[in-house]
């Protein structure tokens, strides 16, 4: 355990299996990074189905975005109800209603979760097709809010080799950096952790948000704009279910060649 986590262990009642990287202390930084991480309910693809993010375990192989399926390194764990206070309100997850990208029920997305979004803007601007943006921009639609978790609730940091984009049930593809959320403050260029995934953009907040609402104006608004990202997401999840990892057209089903001609990857067979 570090000096850091020695001096605070009382208030944080760190666990001795919470894994830590890095020493580098940022002042603005809190002793937490609750910003980041999925909550429990949270349903990813694996290599044995669909598992909700609370039943995983470590060693356990999970579908990525471009890479097959990769084994987790390192689980990390933090109840809610450990603080002594509440939970401060910028850290408060945004609820998704139901249906809203294919989830079947209510899902809690951590604000500053990355997730990524196909966008033609990005294409242009940054000749990138894919971009990754912190979950609260999609306080740009009205059904969305921004909720108290409550104590009972537990959110997760999945870590693997390197910064891994990770497939949930419904397609939504969200980004398991490499960092912990305990102690680590080493300052990681995204630029840097997105190395070996040269199609991604990643954007700060205030950009993503400029650009989306853009590329929402030029869809014809934000139903129409969603609607074309549940499309492409189900179609990911179908074709990640069918082709992880990437194999040769002729060996794709059926199901998944419909979008391979205009999907952004890198198809490794190819």
């Amino acid at each position: 355990m570090t000096v850091f986590r020695d001096t605070f262990a009382d208030v944080f009642h760190f666990d001795e299996r919470m894994a830590t990287t890095g020493q580098h202390l940022r002042g603005a930084d809190e002793f937490l990074d609750l910003a980041q991480g999925l909550y429990g309910k949270t349903v990813l693809q694996t290599a044995r189905g669909l598992r909700r993010v609370s039943s995983l375990i470590e060693g356990e192989e999970v579908r990525t975005f471009a890479n097959g399926s990769r084994a987790i390194q390192v689980i990390e764990r933090f109840p809610i109800e450990r603080l002594q206070h509440p939970l401060p309100e910028r850290f408060w997850p945004l609820a998704l209603p139901a249906g809203l990208l294919g989830n079947n029920d209510r899902r809690l997305v951590a604000p500053e979760q990355c997730l990524l979004l196909h966008s033609e803007l990005a294409q242009i601007e940054h000749d990138k097709p894919l971009l990754l943006v912190p979950a609260k921009v999609l306080s740009l639609l009205p059904q969305v809010t921004t909720v108290n978790p409550g104590p009972k609730a537990v959110l997760y940091r999945l870590r693997f080799e390197e910064p891994e984009l990770v497939m949930s049930a419904n397609g939504a593809v969200l980004l398991c950096d490499i960092g912990s959320m305990f102690d680590d403050w080493a300052d990681l260029d995204p630029h840097d952790t997105l190395a070996h995934l040269p199609d991604v953009a990643a954007l700060p907040f205030d950009e993503a948000f400029d650009l989306i609402q853009r590329e929402i104006e030029i869809d014809g608004g934000i139903e129409a704009h969603f609607a074309k990202h549940l499309e492409q997401m189900k179609r990911c999840a179908v074709c990640t279910r069918v082709v992880a990892p990437p194999t040769h057209h002729d060996q794709v089903a059926e199901p998944a060649r419909a979008c391979r001609q205009t999907c952004p990857r890198e198809w490794a067979a190819e």
